[in-house]
């Protein structure tokens, strides 16, 4: 997961759990303790101390 789309409490959900779940359309009504995730704006920098998991892996 790259961001979260949506926070219950502290804990974030993926945007696909979250589609699935039908939680995007609960936190733009502002119901309860769901609340959309702000949208990233800044580009990710990756941390040099974590290893890759896939680094075998060719990206595409």
């Amino acid at each position: 997961m790259l961001s979260a789309a949506v926070f219950v409490g502290a804990m974030p959900i993926g945007p696909t759990c979250a589609r699935k779940a039908g939680l995007l359309e609960l936190a733009r009504k502002k119901s309860g303790v769901l609340r959309l995730a702000r949208p990233c704006t800044g580009p990710r920098h990756p941390d040099p101390q974590t290893m890759d998991l896939f680094a075998e892996v060719e990206r595409v």
